[in-house]
């Protein structure tokens, strides 16, 4: 097994005696540590083999939010992070400690650059899943569940954590399907205002009597007026 990928399971384990051993490390640290973070959805992965045949589990996420991956500049919606393991070829090699999602999970993912390659840091220690609790949304970690300093961050307070110590917020990513749903809140907007076929068909019958109102007031104007001219006429004679 080469050097870097003995490093880098090292790395992502933050093992004291084994790997199924986690350390605890504060999601602080980790934010200091990494080199990417976003905010996104889970939508799937697959095993590839990467440099000196190593094996490893690609796994691809939908931005929404991100910091240091540059998404504006390279027109990024979608991002892989890798871990180490998986199944290729007829050949497994199973790394404990590798999260795993559901598609469509929504999630925040700390990462480290490895040889212009995403590596998830610590495995699923440097992984959260978003859920909502009541009325909070909620960063939740599945190594170490109930420790307030790793699991179970206000999804605000983890926003300004990033901006603290990175100095940077988190940006939200453009993707097609938000500025379709923008394009199509101004569509609405501009549809709203032309009456519906069955709004029109309601002010064309009411447009009838009205037409008799007013000709009813009209009427009723020219016989006082005539009444008026006449009782002048009296009065003279």
């Amino acid at each position: 097994m080469p050097k870097w990928f003995l490093s880098l399971i090292i790395l992502c384990m933050c093992s004291v005696a084994s790997s199924t051993t986690f350390m605890r490390v504060s999601v602080d640290n980790q934010i200091i540590e990494a080199d990417s973070i976003f905010i996104g959805h889970f939508l799937e992965q697959k095993s590839v083999q990467v440099e000196d045949g190593q094996i490893a589990t690609q796994m691809v996420f939908q931005l929404s939010k991100e910091y240091g991956l540059n998404s504006d500049f390279f027109g990024l919606t979608d991002i892989l992070i890798h871990y180490p393991g998986g199944t290729w070829d007829g050949r497994t090699v199973y790394i404990d400690g590798v999260p795993s999602f559901t598609p469509g999970e929504k999630v925040a993912i700390l990462a480290k650059n490895i040889d212009n390659r995403l590596w998830g840091l610590n495995l699923a220690l440097g992984s959260y899943r978003i859920v909502n609790y009541g009325n909070e949304t909620l960063l939740l970690n599945d190594i170490f569940p109930n420790d307030p300093l790793v699991s179970q961050i206000k999804i605000g307070d983890f926003e300004n954590k990033v901006k603290n110590l990175k100095g940077s917020s988190l940006k939200i990513v453009r993707t097609p399907d938000l500025l379709l749903d923008q394009n199509d809140q101004g569509k609405n907007r501009s549809i709203a205002s032309i009456a519906s076929p069955e709004e029109n068909k309601v002010e064309d019958s009411a447009r009838p009597s009205n037409f008799w109102l007013l000709f009813f007031f009209a009427l009723l104007g020219g016989i006082a007026s005539y009444r008026m001219r006449t009782a002048g006429r009296s009065r003279g004679k």
